[in-house]
């Protein structure tokens, strides 16, 4: 299984491609992304969503219409792709799949989805064999915000508590910044917790 990632938009947004022989999977294409995409597959399955703020989806309207797949998000972010939340001017369209936490099985690919809400109210990392795609979850040393608009703190808060408990050896590949490692992030899961809580008193 073959990984190609590349950042588009203002905030540098890694968009992925997974491949398992000729076909694939896309995560997470923003802005400026289309292109690229299209150029890249051979024969794309999917779409997956790890959340729905607009620098994750925005190009997902005219790739869904361009390589006719199917666009899986959990269901509590699904809101995101039908509405432009905050005017940012990406093209609305409907998720065909809103998925629950748990695993599926589509187009010759098994992945997991891990629901972590917090950053979003559908903020959720994705499985795929022994890698894990993070969105804006899980940093590289860094966990996401919990300020924004549909954010909440006390969600987050259990979510990296919840995430502490995971068990396995996977390659973490986040919405933003460089790849890093589960194993490596453990050791800073303690410290994010006690700063969570630090700003719920």
């Amino acid at each position: 299984m073959m990984v190609f990632r590349k950042t588009f938009g203002i905030y540098q947004t890694n968009c992925y491609i997974v491949r398992e022989g000729e076909q694939e999977l896309i995560i997470d294409p923003g802005e400026g992304s289309c292109e690229w995409v299209i150029k890249s597959v051979k024969n794309a399955r999917a779409i997956l969503l790890t959340h729905g703020h607009f620098d994750h989806i925005y190009d997902v309207a005219a790739l869904k219409k361009e390589l006719k797949v199917p666009i899986f998000i959990h269901k509590n972010d699904a809101f995101f792709l039908r509405s432009d939340q905050d005017y940012m001017g990406y093209e609305c369209c409907e998720a065909d799949f809103m998925v629950e936490e748990g695993e599926y099985v589509y187009g010759g690919f098994k992945f997991k989805y891990h629901y972590f809400p917090g950053h979003t109210p559908g903020c959720s990392m994705i499985e795929i064999d022994d890698m894990i795609f993070s969105g804006d979850f899980l940093f590289k040393d860094s966990i996401g915000r919990w300020d924004f608009e549909y954010s909440n703190g006390f969600d987050m808060l259990k979510s990296v508590e919840k995430c502490k408990q995971l068990k396995g050896r996977y390659t973490i590949y986040p919405g933003h910044g460089e790849s890093t490692t589960l194993e490596r992030e453990r050791e800073n899961f303690d410290a994010y917790i006690r700063y969570i809580k630090s700003t719920l008193k």
